[in-house]
């Protein structure tokens, strides 16, 4: 089985680099595996990495009718063309996709597109993987399984030596998709009808593509494959960043909620909780309203869960005026 590894990436360059180097360490799977890098609009640079590989013509006409206007360029060649590395174990085709910036739902729809393999892995741009994912992901699927295979993720802060981190609490993941890790047959991927590309801003869209993975009859399995998820350590908080980011997770679950507005999604995406908010509120607005003017402040344990809850409560809230007519 051929395997697509589809990356989507925006302004991060320099930790994508670092990532796309442990592919040249995988075990196991005679080169049998290909990545795909979707560039969703970045500004840092991100393309000059990607200089010297050849141009790709001959899109099929179906996706270059959908996406003509989104595409900007569609490079490929071999990860070597682009990174220095010696003694590699393998080498694989690296396709790079540069877009206008669409959100991560068309990013990795196109990625899905222009990909040639059977199986689709999913992975993200700050993720380190180890030797044997490739290999685990293909042996743990067969031709029309009906299988998500879900990897664990680790977080770590430890960008040297981010294998160093050990499981956690925090790290358990119940999804039936999470993007981070995970791997599917392409053909259920299409048959679902890929991600909702409605999802413009952060959150939600790998979810609501496993309720519809779920529909046409897949189930999700969780399996000893692991990538560790750099996250950059810090004594300070940007609250813009934070705010912004957990703001667009709960309009979007609002969004989420209104296309499937089953029980658990209820309970999980506390989009009809009334008390939490109410008491998130009555605690976190005179914190909010002295961190609101400055930019980075120390920011940890309880009062960083309430600022993001805050956040999060404020873009419900704002969610539901804009699918207003949807949400029942």
């Amino acid at each position: 089985m051929k395997a697509s590894v589809v990356i989507p990436t925006f302004n991060r360059k320099n930790i994508l680099i670092r990532v796309l180097n442990e592919f040249f360490k995988q075990r196991g799977t005679y080169n049998n595996f290909e990545l795909v890098v979707v560039d969703d609009g970045s500004t840092d640079g991100t393309s000059d990495a990607f200089n010297a590989l050849d141009e790709l013509n001959g899109v099929n006409v179906e996706l270059a009718e959908k996406y003509s206007e989104i595409i900007i360029e569609i490079k490929y060649g071999r990860l070597s063309q682009i990174i220095s590395f010696n003694n590699y174990d393998a080498n694989p085709e690296i396709k790079y996709i540069r877009i206008k910036k669409s959100g991560r739902s068309v990013a990795r729809n196109i990625g899905i597109e222009l990909s040639y393999g059977d199986l689709i892995i999913f992975s993200d741009d700050d993720i380190f993987i180890e030797k044997n994912y490739i290999f685990k992901h293909i042996k743990y699927h067969y031709p029309k399984d009906k299988l998500v295979i879900m990897g664990k993720v680790i977080n770590t802060e430890d960008l040297n030596d981010p294998f160093s981190a050990k499981w956690k609490l925090e790290d358990i993941n119940t999804a039936f998709l999470a993007t981070g890790n995970a791997s599917v047959l392409k053909r259920y991927l299409k048959e679902a009808g890929g991600f909702d590309e409605n999802y413009k801003i952060y959150g939600w869209e790998d979810f609501d593509l496993g309720v519809h993975l779920k529909e046409i009859g897949l189930r999700s399995i969780k399996k000893p494959i692991y990538g560790y998820h750099y996250n950059q350590a810090t004594d300070y908080t940007d609250l813009t960043a934070l705010y912004k980011k957990e703001k667009e997770r709960g309009i979007t679950a609002v969004y989420f909620y209104s296309n499937h507005p089953l029980t658990w999604v209820k309970r999980f995406t506390l989009v009809k909780n009334r008390f939490l908010p109410f008491l998130i509120d009555i605690f976190a607005r005179k914190m909010s309203k002295k961190y609101q003017k400055k930019g980075k402040v120390k920011l940890k344990g309880i009062k960083r869960l309430l600022y993001r809850y805050k956040a999060y409560f404020d873009g419900v809230s704002e969610g539901k005026k804009i699918y207003g007519l949807r949400f029942r």
